[in-house]
């Protein structure tokens, strides 16, 4: 009979990296398992790899030549060649055949994601192991969203726990609460991102609205999860003052469960990956938010919560 280990071990889901030694998801010295596929559409993405639930085809502009051997093998119709010579994309029409990245001798193709096991993951976490016991640290699991693979995520979660290893959930909170329930045993402590606290705003910004997301989170809180509120800082988009004071307001709301919040200011460099994959980016790269700025941000999340942070 298969052990317990072993039936989770099987579960197959899609991810698009595993960083080792990371120390900014979660407390002490983490391994990030980043899975692929996202629920919500935030425009202001640093991962645009990772939106789609399957493994893609991007180009990787830097390494190209321009010599059109991709485009030639297309079959689809899917790859063409922009003006200034380099290859996009039509992801609607892309099979994945992988004909262009094969042909490709330059590097100018990649492919982002990959099909794994749950036990294929822990062999890499558990290389991390001996680093979590003096640093408090573990294994976290982001994405993308890994509400959009429920089931995987759960076994991850499951398993490592098996492993007597400490796990973080990084979630915009955007599921199914059965999902969530599920994982409430499993975790032990939640990123939970929170975007802006209008609904209409959300919905502009991030494709879907927040009432699902701060619904969830009041259960979490309810059913005694521990959280940290991570709120992405995008400049003119969710940092007026009264955002960040509705914000701080419903972190104090969930009580106890929210050990504190971080802010993450808009990063000034998120944009050269999309520059890199031939993306548009609707952000000026290289903007970001003086240190003074920042500060009178902390100061409206203190009195309401007992740990502030920049940058997590």
């Amino acid at each position: 009979m298969a052990s317990r280990i072993d039936e989770l071990d099987n579960q197959i889901g899609v991810i698009t990296n595993i960083q080792f030694y990371s120390l900014c998801d979660g407390p002490g010295i983490r391994t990030t398992v980043f899975l692929k596929g996202c629920n919500i559409k935030c425009q202001w993405c640093h991962n645009p790899e990772g939106n789609r639930r399957y493994p893609e085809v991007f180009p990787f502009l830097p390494n190209c030549i321009s010599c059109g051997a991709c485009s030639n093998v297309c079959a689809a119709g899917a790859l063409t060649l922009a003006d200034d010579g380099k290859p996009r994309i039509d992801k609607g029409r892309c099979t994945s055949c992988l004909r262009c990245v094969n042909v490709c001798e330059h590097g100018g193709l990649v492919v982002i994601g990959k099909y794994t096991t749950v036990g294929e993951v822990m062999a890499e976490v558990e290389k991390d192991k001996p680093f979590y016991k003096n640093s408090g640290g573990g294994m976290t699991v982001s994405g993308g969203e890994p509400l959009g693979q429920p089931d995987f995520t759960l076994a991850l979660m499951q398993a490592a726990h098996e492993r007597r290893i400490n796990t973080v959930l990084d979630t915009c909170g955007y599921g199914e609460w059965e999902s969530l329930e599920k994982l409430i045993d499993h975790v032990d402590l939640f990123l939970w991102d929170i975007k802006h606290m209008d609904p209409i705003a959300h919905k502009d910004w991030a494709g879907v609205s927040n009432e699902l997301i701060l619904d969830n989170a009041k259960k979490v809180a309810e059913r005694g999860g521990k959280i940290r509120i991570r709120v992405p800082i995008i400049i003119g988009r969710n940092d007026s003052e009264e955002n960040l004071r509705a914000t701080a307001e419903f972190a104090e709301s969930l009580g106890e469960s929210v050990l504190g919040v971080d802010l993450l200011p808009f990063h000034p460099y998120a944009g050269s990956k999309y520059v890199m994959f031939g993306l548009e980016y609707p952000f000026p790269i290289g903007e970001g938010y003086n240190e003074d700025r920042l500060l009178e941000m902390m100061d409206i999340f203190v009195p309401h919560v007992d740990e502030v942070t920049i940058g997590g």
